[in-house]
């Protein structure tokens, strides 16, 4: 066969396991006592759902010491608002120093700030005192409890996990050979022993900045976002990778390839005689193998009867209507 230059897909694959796309850390926005705990593991969780509501006395308490400095402070407002516009007219007229104009100005400008930062107060307060019942952003199932009513908590601890429902993601390995072909959004096919007759889209979501030292491979997640209940958490999966195609690529069939003290060889055709060649392959699919170097646009490469042939033989060129006939 010639070859020639065309488009190359590149194709690997990679085995793994599937595991949750996403899971939902549990926390809080406030420092308070937990007064109810409405979840458990194992439970369903919908969007809305009411999972913690903490003790809100002493919120409350400063939610109402709050609306208090909003009303002092407004009123300390409209007053120094009142005594600067009384003097502005005045100024004018020469009544009142510049000093004391100066004076009340200023004044004005300090109560505006204090109105400001008493209603930033008052919003935090009013939503720390929401934040109080805990809801769930998100459906999922309850994978981890970690608190129980009468406990104090504070932000950043994690008090339980949701597998968030709708996504699964296979964690699979790559070689360092294929690593440098794998991107983020790039597109996959996963299939799995327990699902047989189906392959899922999927496409790369992360990649690992590192090897496993143990292996040498990269942690590469591929998201599955179509799997419907089909796919469970923990079953095996197959990840068949599919990178950008490359243009002007030289593929060579795959049992062409011939393996010689080690080495990968084809045989050339050149004025009948078989050259031996070394040619430089690329990562290939189970068909075919990319050619970077060795081979020639045009080249004629043997295909059939590799045992039999060595470098120098003379070889007799057999097409395919004459193979029909021989047989």
């Amino acid at each position: 066969m010639r070859v020639v230059p065309g488009q190359w897909l590149r194709t690997f694959k990679s085995y793994g396991l599937i595991t949750p796309a996403e899971e939902y850390q549990l926390g809080v926005e406030v420092s308070a006592t937990v007064k109810e705990v409405l979840f458990q593991e194992g439970q369903d969780i919908q969007v809305g759902d009411v999972l913690l509501r903490l003790d809100k006395k002493k919120l409350q308490l400063q939610l109402s010491g709050a609306k208090a400095s909003v009303e002092e402070a407004r009123a300390n407002h409209e007053q120094a608002e009142s005594t600067h516009g009384r003097n502005q007219s005045i100024y004018q007229s020469g009544v009142i120093s510049e000093q004391t104009y100066l004076q009340s100005e200023a004044s004005l400008k300090s109560t505006r700030a204090n109105l400001q930062r008493a209603l930033a107060a008052y919003d935090i307060a009013r939503q720390e005192l929401a934040d109080a019942e805990v809801k769930s952003p998100v459906n999922g199932t309850v994978t981890h409890r970690n608190i129980e009513p009468g406990q104090t908590v504070t932000p950043n601890e994690r008090l339980g996990v949701i597998r968030v429902t709708g996504g699964l993601r296979v964690e699979s390995f790559v070689s360092q050979k294929e690593i440098n072909h794998v991107r983020v959004g790039m597109l996959a096919s996963v299939t799995s022993p327990a699902v047989p007759s189906r392959t899922f889209a999927g496409r790369v979501d992360r990649i690992a900045s590192s090897a496993e030292p143990a292996t040498g491979n990269f942690e590469v997640g591929v998201v599955v976002d179509d799997a419907g209940s089909l796919l469970r958490d923990g079953m095996s999966a197959m990840v068949k990778f599919r990178g950008s195609p490359e243009e002007g690529v030289m593929a060579i069939p795959r049992n062409a390839l011939v393996d010689r003290h080690r080495r990968l060889i084809v045989f050339r055709l050149k004025d009948g005689i078989a050259e031996r060649v070394e040619p430089t392959v690329g990562v290939g699919n189970s068909d075919h193998v990319p050619v970077y170097d060795g081979l020639e646009s045009g080249d004629e490469i043997i295909v059939s009867n590799l045992r039999l042939i060595s470098h120098g033989q003379k070889v007799q060129r057999i097409t395919e209507d004459a193979a029909l006939a021989g047989k």
